[in-house]
């Protein structure tokens, strides 16, 4: 019996600043999917200046999978897992970094929950 309520898949939860690109987030989810992980983008109003680690945390614990990503607005992306410490994301792409490393990030991320290797 139905009480009429979504159930929520669980996914890698995204917490993506107002400010970033629109492209990072697409590498992002598509290396996630890649992965046959999927993502779900949570846009959060107001960051107080939070970086990407400081939002890959909450979005970790948000996470029926326990991982989230942080995208700040300068593009930097941070992978957490909800039992880590949150000042000690799991990877953190460079503010020079391109597609191939926000590809890769969401990668990581769906590596985190399977269980799979991550790659150097």
């Amino acid at each position: 019996m139905s009480d009429g309520r979504a159930v929520e898949r669980p996914s890698v939860v995204i917490y993506r600043h107002p400010g970033a690109s629109p492209a990072v987030l697409h590498e992002v989810c598509a290396g996630a999917e890649e992965e046959g992980v999927p993502t779900r983008v949570e846009p959060v109003g107001d960051t107080d200046g939070r970086d990407a680690p400081a939002l890959a945390h909450p979005a970790a614990l948000d996470s029926r999978l326990e991982v989230g990503v942080g995208i700040d607005a300068g593009g930097v992306i941070a992978v957490h897992h909800a039992k880590l410490p949150p000042a000690a994301p799991a990877h953190v792409t460079s503010p020079t970094a391109g597609p191939p490393d926000w590809r890769r990030a969401g990668q990581v991320a769906a590596r985190i929950v399977t269980g799979l290797p991550i790659a150097p």
